[in-house]
């Protein structure tokens, strides 16, 4: 990372508006930082000066340079991401991955009688019903839908032929 990035000159609005931004005394703190640097650095500061001056880090400084001179003062006050993280998982690879732990593995022609959380993600995986994730996550996901390996009666089953008769 350079120690020195120039500022690109300010339109005379945009000289206004930092003005007036400094002055204004709603802003939030993190907001009103921002504006301080490009002020700290049009008034002839150096980088490194102007975060000490301002009590940032050098490369917090270094980036909101980098972005008042890509696109202005435009996204100095905007949230980072407003919406948070887009999700990774829809509710229908949810419901399927629901319908596949409920499910006796031996009806999806699998050589085991029973799910283990690996054995499900792996299944789940491999046929495309869920993003690459850790067997955790999914672990994690089937226990917000109220689903363990001990309460799940699917996942315990009997090799007995006799065992419908005997259990009644």
């Amino acid at each position: 990372m350079p120690k020195h990035l120039a500022l690109r000159a300010l339109t005379p609005g945009e000289r206004q508006t930092l003005k007036a931004k400094i002055r204004d005394l709603s802003l939030s703190a993190r907001v009103h930082q921002r504006y301080r640097i490009i002020d700290q650095v049009v008034s002839g500061y150096s980088l490194s000066e102007t975060a000490d001056r301002v009590g940032c880090h050098f490369t917090v400084a270094y980036d909101w340079i980098h972005r008042f001179n890509e696109s202005g003062f435009t996204t100095f006050e905007q949230v980072a991401n407003p919406k948070g993280r887009p999700p990774i998982l829809r509710a229908g690879q949810l419901r399927e991955l629901v319908e596949v732990a409920l499910s006796n593995p031996q009806e999806r022609g699998l050589p085991f009688s029973t799910w283990s959380v690996p054995k499900l993600g792996e299944y789940c995986r491999s046929h495309h019903l869920l993003p690459p994730v850790t067997d955790e996550w999914i672990r994690r996901l089937l226990r917000r839908e109220g689903l363990t390996p001990q309460r799940i009666r699917t996942w315990k089953t009997s090799s007995d032929p006799n065992f419908d008769t005997k259990k009644n």
